[in-house]
């Protein structure tokens, strides 16, 4: 054999590579639930973020039914049919198009009021169309028998939202007619009604209207209460659609949730049905590559991995370069659709990169590489001494793997170092670092906590992992009150020294997180992934907003007998939609002072929404003027606020 027909062969070998990385990369993605979410994902993104903003909808009108509309009345659900009566004959004064009803009227209120609305919705001379659904987790047969008799035929629209099972989001628009008496779905009976070409019973994905900020959002929301006193052109020859906009019930998570954690992402169902109406009246749709195109695309960047993997340049090579092309594959699908270029994968090219740079590899026949020192690696990132020695015991607990379980999490933060760190000379900036972490250090340590990492002049610390401790929340507690002490005492002895260190803030927080050695065999750490380790983070956060120096959660303070806590409030942590109870330790004394108890029976006032909370926190503070926790309360009392429920906008 030739060298000449050797390459050849090595030639048509590394275009067979090229071929066979790309169609399993495409099959894996398609076939694989995680990945096709992981592009979708990606997919998500570049809609939510890279979109272009389009303007406000002029075909389009929401009359919302919120909290100030639902106060007008003695009960909340179903909402006043006597309301929703009046509401559809002053909206069809103000000339509309057509209007649809967003409000599933599944059972019976006050018979005459039903009365009234029955006949309304029947007399009305406006096209209009109501919700309506019979799907068995939606209505009972009751309910569905109440709901055919009060709704007719003609008036019915489906809906249903056509969700993805894999992240719970509204994906594609609902056609209806899926199953036996299902009518056409709300977006296709709005097209019916406004006197246009119903679409074929598809369910295409929805094209949503992304906007630049929340101060002009897609369609113009008008307070369902106020429709008779605002101007009649701005309903006229408009589809008018009328549901619920409160800031809780009726939310619906969509693709853009991945960027927008605001009501840009999570709409309320009458939102999602006018992107999908306006989708219809526009003619817009998802620009997306068709399945040539993806194959086209993936296998270039199949032959650019085979190109590569050619050089024979070696392992090294190969990693940065691909690492590049990947980088390149991304940015320019991301920016690119921002630029009007269609959705193009890139989970897919990743994988089918990869794939082609490690199949090159095997076939050009590359010798073994040296086996990574995994345990000698390994050893050197860990910080605690406990690691260590549990490892040295158990060299299994090595393995690159995590374990769900309990912990409790202490974050630590020195507040204003930023501007320490500019004001310091290098070398005393590292002195008074090191001096702040060696005591800090020993005082987790000696309460058997585990250091997990540094952040600067933060630490993060883990109790109960990675050896057990059935009292972890109280150890960790402990832990927290020592350092205030000694992180306070070590303030106050640089300040007279001149070195304006700030105090520092502590936050306790215990749940479920993946805890284990994470990395690759020749680098890796021992820490904790998921949501209970950013809640333990934001908690620490949180102190600048309260002017306390350490917090705790309700999920700590339960788990601590014996010892004292004063009551924050209950928190809605940024990115969070449940409120936490956050908790500020004391000791013993404090506890049995004038200023605890005055205060707890005034945040008791307080929590019920009784305003003799404010005159009892005003006493409190004319005499202890300096405490943090009452003036923060009486902070919020002067804006409005007599609650205890505190929703946080930064972490």
């Amino acid at each position: 054999m030739t060298m000449r027909s050797a390459d050849l062969k090595q030639l048509l070998s590394a275009a067979g590579i090229a071929v066979v990385a790309t169609v399993i990369s495409l099959f894996i993605v398609k076939s694989m639930g995680v990945l096709a979410h992981m592009e979708t994902v990606t997919e998500d993104i570049r809609v939510a973020a890279m979109q272009a903003p389009m303007p406000q909808s002029k075909e389009i009108a929401i009359i919302g039914m919120n909290e100030e509309t639902l106060a007008r009345f003695p009960y909340r659900s179903p909402i006043d049919r006597a309301f929703i009566a009046d509401l559809l004959v002053k909206l069809e004064e103000k000339g509309p198009k057509a209007i649809a009803l967003d409000v599933l009227l599944d059972q019976a209120t006050e018979p005459e009021k039903d009365r009234l609305l029955a006949q309304t919705i029947r007399e009305i001379k406006t096209p209009l169309f109501i919700s309506y659904s019979n799907t068995p987790g939606i209505v009972n047969e009751e309910q569905l028998a109440y709901l055919n008799d009060f709704v007719p035929p003609n008036l019915r629209a489906g809906a249903n939202l056509a969700v993805d099972p894999f992240d719970s989001a509204v994906r594609w628009i609902f056609p209806g007619e899926n199953v036996p008496g299902m009518p056409l779905g709300f977006a296709r009976k709005a097209m019916e009604a406004a006197g246009k070409p119903v679409p074929p019973p598809e369910q295409p994905e929805i094209a949503w209207r992304t906007v630049s900020d929340l101060e002009t959002p897609p369609f113009p929301i008008y307070p369902a209460h106020a429709v008779a006193a605002l101007p009649k052109e701005w309903f006229a020859n408009k589809i008018l659609l009328v549901g619920a906009t409160l800031s809780i019930t009726d939310k619906h998570r969509t693709p853009l949730a991945v960027v927008f954690d605001d009501e840009r992402g999570t709409m309320p169902g009458i939102v999602v049905m006018a992107h999908t109406v306006s989708q219809y009246l526009e003619g817009t749709t998802v620009k997306r590559l068709p399945l040539a195109g993806q194959f086209a695309v993936v296998l270039f960047v199949s032959l650019v991995g085979v190109a590569v993997g050619l050089a024979k340049k070696g392992i090294g090579f190969n990693v940065t370069v691909g690492a590049i092309l990947v980088a390149l594959v991304w940015v320019g699908g991301i920016l690119g659709y921002g630029k009007g270029l269609p959705l193009v994968p890139l989970i897919a090219p990743t994988l089918a990169l990869a794939l082609s740079l490690w199949m090159m590899d095997m076939l050009i026949g590359k010798a073994e590489r040296k086996q990574r020192q995994f345990v000698q690696g390994a050893f050197s990132r860990y910080v605690s001494p406990t690691v260590v020695a549990q490892l040295v015991n158990d060299p299994e607990a090595l393995s690159i793997k995590g374990k769900r379980q309990e912990a409790t999490f202490l974050f630590t933060d020195i507040a204003g170092f930023t501007t320490l760190s500019e004001l310091l000379p290098s070398d005393q900036l590292s002195d008074v670092l090191n001096d702040y972490l060696n005591g800090a250090c020993a005082i987790v340590q000696a309460n058997e906590g585990t250091i997990d990492k540094f952040i600067g002049d933060a630490i993060m610390a883990i109790f109960n992992a990675p050896i057990a401790q059935p009292d972890h929340q109280a150890r960790a507690v402990k832990c927290a009150l020592e350092l205030d002490a000694y992180c306070e005492k070590f303030r106050i002895e640089n300040n007279q020294k001149g070195i304006p260190i700030g105090i520092t803030r502590i936050g306790v927080h215990s749940g479920p997180a993946t805890i284990g050695n994470f990395g690759s065999q020749s680098r890796m750490d021992f820490t904790a992934v998921g949501d209970t380790v950013n809640a333990a983070a934001r908690t620490e956060g949180v102190n600048k907003y309260f002017g306390t120096r350490i917090c705790c959660t309700d999920t700590v303070v339960p788990k601590c007998p014996g010892m004292h806590f004063r009551v924050i409030g209950d928190v809605i942590l940024k990115g969070k939609e449940t409120p936490v109870t956050l908790y500020n330790p004391i000791t013993a004394d404090q506890a049995k002072s004038e200023l605890c108890t005055g205060y707890l029976a005034a945040y008791q006032l307080l929590e019920a929404g009784n305003p003799l909370a404010i005159e009892q926190l005003k006493a409190l503070e004319q005499r202890f003027p300096e405490d943090p926790l009452l003036k923060f309360h009486l902070h919020r009392i002067e804006k409005g606020l007599l609650t205890t429920l505190i929703k946080m906008e930064d972490k």
